[in-house]
């Protein structure tokens, strides 16, 4: 066991540096994958949103046979708005199901990098210091005047209003 923390072992001396990177940047690799299954999904959210407010904008419109204007690779094509609505539902359709997959995406890759990393026993910094001081961390606390309490962290969500 000696071999696992201090690695002083002639065997595993001359790799270890390299085998320590390759496990860094295999981490850092599944992280930029689910950060980037992420902003793929978020980007798909907001499409869907928009989606949805021309959906509903089209919907109180009573005539079938109005014009309207549906942009498509960059081009502007006259339509009317009953030949318009099918085709948005049918991709407002289509984006919520590559959403829905992309959130199983992303799960799984959360379950693949915590498996990695327990694998590695890859820890952060910030990580070991909670794990070492956890009794001491409520007496500071207690101890306090109260002043230097925190308000939970809950200031950075956002609210639809409309909802």
């Amino acid at each position: 066991m000696a071999s696992k923390t201090t690695s002083s072992t002639g065997k595993k001396s001359a790799l270890t540096a390299e085998e320590q990177q390759k496990i860094v940047s295999g981490f850092q690799a599944l992280r930029d994958e689910q950060t980037q299954l992420v902003q793929k999904t978020q980007d798909l959210e907001m499409d869907l949103k928009e989606h949805d407010l021309v959906l509903s904008t089209l919907s109180t419109i009573t005539d079938k046979q109005r014009r309207c204007y549906r942009m498509i690779g960059g081009v502007l094509i006259e339509h009317t708005v009953g030949e318009v609505v099918p085709a948005l539902q049918a991709n407002r359709e289509q984006i919520h199901n590559v959403i829905e997959s992309f959130k199983q995406k992303t799960e799984d890759k959360a379950k693949e990098l915590a498996n990695y990393k327990q694998k590695h026993d890859i820890h952060f910094s910030y990580e070991r210091p909670n794990q070492q001081q956890q009794g001491s961390k409520p007496a500071t606390n207690s101890s306090d005047s109260g002043a230097t309490k925190k308000e939970p962290q809950d200031s950075g969500v956002l609210v639809d209003k409309d909802n």
